[in-house]
């Protein structure tokens, strides 16, 4: 396996955690443009002024401690966000309230730094009936994008009415010590998604959502390779690192896709806690790109969704639409991992495009249901996306791994408990070089 990114991404440089400690940064204080920590004024027009000052001076914004009401706000280079401890940003529930749909707006937000204590609310629950069905919402909340050197530290997001924390075509991100905590019911609440990204580190994050935890998707458009300025665009997410984090989803905790019509490689996902989710691995294959180069060391996972079915690992290759280009899945592995769950292992590449080269070592499985699968279909990642007669569709098969169009797939060192009362098959296949010898069943 080539060698992984995990010490490149680590030598982004410490600077840019040192935002809000930077004494020589000029401070401007919303209070001083009039905002009003009531939680019922609308400060849109003090903090984007406070906001704009900072943008001039390359300075400090400082959110004190109160509720301040806002509309949308764009951020820019060279500044940073500072929340004390106690400070509320409390995004607005009127849409009239918003110029675009986005609430925090980043656009070449060159060495934008978002740090603090504070809170970002999105009023998220405003959105959404009871049925949890909404009508409109800022979509997607915060984005930052074509953009280098960033870093978000400390802040405390929660109540997102969509897509959380959004890095598109970024290039050096540092995300450390932040909270993300959504309803597991609101639809859409991805907490951090990384599109057409590179060199990003995240760290020591506690995330809770009602869509995938972390998400990594690599955009099929042409259209959306230059910026509004002429610049190229990247069309690769690589050099990702995600480390020491608590993660409940109730989608997938860890998901590469559905995005995926480029190259996404050198990704590195070490010491996570996963609880509470329908998958807690995810890699959907939908564009024709490629998944190359990705490690999943010392996870700790147990699913449990509100969903009847639940998966360990979910690897499949598929066609976003029925005459999509057939992508790849190669050099996967899973390295010292437990993993706890009633559902399945689903690893299957496409009839024209095995995947291959998947490694599972020294991987402890506890299975704590009986199995009936009888009535499952194969999962998708978009309900608008269709089963076509081209792609697979192996979920309903009786075992507990079901391993398909694949070429070379190691299990060394697997250890499986099951209830001795479940006669649930280990193991089925199709079109699949498997290695099973190193597998045990366990007291």
């Amino acid at each position: 396996m080539k060698k992984m990114w995990a010490s490149l991404t680590g030598l982004i440089p410490i600077l840019l955690l040192l935002g809000c400690t930077a004494q020589y940064l000029k401070e401007f204080n919303i209070l001083d443009f009039g905002a009003v920590p009531d939680g019922k004024t609308l400060n849109t027009k003090a903090i984007q002024a406070a906001i704009d000052q900072a943008l001039a001076q390359k300075g400090k914004v400082i959110v004190p401690s109160g509720t301040f009401l806002t509309g949308n706000l764009t951020l820019g280079p060279h500044m940073v966000l500072q929340l004390h401890e106690d400070a509320v940003l409390l995004a607005s529930e009127n849409m009239d309230d918003y110029s675009h749909k986005t609430f925090i707006s980043a656009p070449y937000a060159d060495s934008l730094k978002i740090c603090g204590n504070g809170t970002i609310n999105g009023n998220g629950t405003a959105f959404f009936d009871k049925k949890w069905k909404f009508t409109e919402r800022p979509q997607p909340w915060i984005v930052i994008s074509d953009a280098k050197g960033v870093s978000v530290t400390g802040v405390s997001f929660e109540n997102s009415p969509s897509h959380t924390l959004n890095f598109e075509f970024c290039d050096g991100v540092v995300v450390n010590d932040i909270s993300i905590e959504n309803h597991p019911k609101s639809p859409n609440t991805d907490g951090i998604d990384i599109r057409n990204s590179r060199n990003v580190t995240i760290s020591n994050c506690d995330i809770r959502t009602g869509d995938d935890a972390i998400c990594l998707k690599n955009n099929s458009k042409e259209a959306l390779w230059y910026d509004s300025r002429g610049n190229p665009r990247p069309r690769v997410v690589e050099n990702i690192t995600v480390r020491n984090c608590y993660l409940e989803s109730d989608d997938s905790a860890l998901k590469l896709g559905t995005g995926s019509g480029h190259l996404t490689q050198n990704i590195v996902f070490d010491g996570i806690t996963i609880r509470k989710t329908r998958y807690a691995i995810g890699l959907f294959m939908m564009d024709g790109g490629q998944y190359n180069n990705v490690l999943f060391r010392n996870i700790d996972a147990e699913t449990g969704a509100r969903h009847a079915q639940e998966y360990g690992i979910f690897l499949d290759i598929h066609q976003r639409l029925q005459d999509s280009p057939v992508g790849e899945i190669n050099d996967i592995q899973f390295e010292s991992c437990k993993f706890n769950t009633k559902g399945i292992f689903y690893l299957s590449g496409h009839p024209e495009q095995n995947i291959s080269d998947i490694h599972l070592n020294d991987i402890q499985v506890t299975f704590s249901k009986a199995l009936d699968n009888s009535k499952w279909k194969k999962p998708k990642g978009n309900k608008k996306i269709g089963q076509w007669a081209t792609t697979s569709d192996f979920v309903r098969e009786k075992a507990r791994f079901i391993v398909a169009n694949a070429d070379q797939v190691h299990l060394k060192n697997v250890s499986v408990r099951v209830d001795p009362a479940d006669t649930t098959p280990l193991f089925w296949s199709h079109n699949a070089a498997l290695d099973t010898l190193d597998v045990k069943i366990v007291p």
